[in-house]
């Protein structure tokens, strides 16, 4: 059985969580992922409030009103 010592000073502010490299792996991917989809809804968000306030959106009370 393989035995690993893990120092206090690593552990002293926080639970110390070990998974797989695989797993963690996929985390990083997953979290990268999730933080760009984070800046392009920011992004969007600035682009629809600059639109509006400079009054290019318009109000469709129908679809039958889209062109």
């Amino acid at each position: 059985m393989n035995t690993i010592t893990i120092p206090k000073d690593l552990t002293k502010e926080s639970d110390l969580v070990v998974i797989p490299r695989k797993k963690y792996e996929e985390f990083l991917g997953f979290e990268k992922r999730r933080l760009a989809e984070e800046l392009d809804t920011d992004s969007a968000i600035k682009i629809y409030k600059k639109e509006k306030r400079q009054g290019k959106l318009r109000v469709v009370r129908s679809l039958a009103n889209l062109d």
